[in-house]
């Protein structure tokens, strides 16, 4: 067995999720900074963006997430400050009741309008920093990390070990 230490050194080192959350939080912040003026983040700007290349009749909620690739209940608690600031609505669909369409208002083209020039600053800045091959290759590479984390097949769980293993396994029960 590895002790935890070791451990440690090669997730913090070698994984690549590390890596990708913290180029993440690195760019969201170089965003962020941008969009302040607008009185926008980062990750609103995605989501009234994703809503908007959806179309006029809106996008239903579970699509949405599908292609922000977050969960129903996450994205539901990240869209209340937009549709409370008048920037998406939030609508039954008309043939089913339990469907929520999300649709942007014309408050919500106008945020995108103004913030488009913060963006195309901050997206020229990290183009010239990477370059633009290297940047298009990022670009395309973390395109296929999403397609490779989003397909059905998963790792293959890892083999139970111990005593909770034991007790875990079906059909094993303890002699009362």
């Amino acid at each position: 067995m590895t002790d935890f230490a070791r451990a440690a050194q090669i997730i913090a080192s070698q994984c690549a999720l590390v890596r990708v959350r913290r180029a993440s939080r690195a760019l969201t912040r170089l965003y962020d900074d941008s969009l302040r003026a607008a009185r926008l983040q980062a990750t609103q700007l995605t989501m009234l963006a994703a809503v908007a290349t959806c179309g006029d009749e809106g996008v239903q909620l579970s699509v949405l997430a599908d292609g922000l690739v977050m969960d129903r209940t996450t994205l539901t608690r990240n869209l209340v400050p937009l549709e409370k600031a008048g920037l998406l609505r939030v609508a039954r669909a008309p043939d089913d009741a339990r469907v929520r369409v999300i649709s942007l208002t014309r408050q919500g083209e106008r945020a995108i309008e103004a913030a488009f020039p913060l963006w195309e600053r901050t997206q020229k800045h990290v183009r010239e920093q990477l370059g633009e091959s290297r940047a298009d290759a990022l670009r395309e590479e973390l395109g296929r990390v999403v397609a490779l984390a989003t397909r059905p097949e998963k790792p293959p769980a890892p083999e139970r070990t111990g005593q909770k293993a034991r007790a875990a396994r079906p059909g094993k029960r303890k002699a009362k």
